[in-house]
């Protein structure tokens, strides 16, 4: 049939990255203590300890072997990222920024991001600090409802 439809030109932006932090649906962020406690005000991050952060948005990994779009990551061989920066407060705070240890494809999920951090010694201290995650120079989301906080002691 024939049908005539309006139509208007737009521009969108499609950027290599988009990093976000995982939240629920009850704003807890997808933070957890090495033991898979749920990092809270009443049980806080603390210097020093190993935390895992799931996270969306950190573009292709590095590697050889490319994944399948839709397809659950294999479990071998591990996918990184590249170089991602993670703060806990504002990042132009120097003790803001936090021990990335690994970023990683999550094995066995889509499109999910495993990163294994650790507080440093000189670190900001509160009980909601805004995390932000930084690749390639693009940071998730600062400002609206959502915004991921985190308690560090």
């Amino acid at each position: 049939f024939d049908r005539k439809v309006a139509t208007v030109q737009q521009t969108i932006r499609v950027d290599r990255y988009s990093p976000a932090v995982l939240v629920d649906s009850n704003g807890q962020v997808s933070i957890y203590h090495a033991d898979g406690r749920p990092v809270t005000k009443s049980n806080p991050a603390k210097r020093d300890e190993k935390l895992v952060m799931y996270a969306v948005g950190l573009g292709v990994p590095r590697g050889t072997t490319r994944l399948v779009t839709g397809q659950p990551t294999p479990a071998t061989p591990v996918f990184e990222t590249e170089k991602v920066d993670v703060f806990f407060g504002d990042p132009r705070i120097r003790e803001a920024a936090i021990i990335v240890d690994k970023s990683v494809v999550e094995p066995e999920m889509v499109g999910i991001y495993r990163l294994e951090l650790r507080v440093p010694g000189a670190h900001i201290r509160g009980e909601e600090l805004p995390i932000t995650v930084r690749i390639g120079n693009i940071s998730s989301p600062t400002t609206g409802p959502a915004v991921p906080k985190i308690a560090v002691d």
